[in-house]
């Protein structure tokens, strides 16, 4: 059996697309600032278990591969 390639549908710039391409563009802009803010926290936190592990001289961390 031959399949028959439809044409694609033309993509029309109406007011409601470009109002739904800046508001998703203004959600990827809000979703990179979150990402980052959940970075630098993760780095934060990271840090405070490496200060206080050398302060301390106690491991906080589970070993890779512990016995449950």
């Amino acid at each position: 059996m031959k399949r028959i390639n439809s044409p694609s549908p033309e993509v029309v710039e109406t007011p409601s697309s470009s109002n739904d391409v800046q508001s998703l563009q203004e959600e990827l802009q809000r979703l990179r600032a979150e990402l980052l803010n959940a970075e630098i926290k993760a780095e934060a936190y990271n840090e405070l278990i490496n200060v206080a592990e050398a302060k301390f001289g106690i491991q906080i961390r589970k070993k890779a591969g512990a016995k449950q």
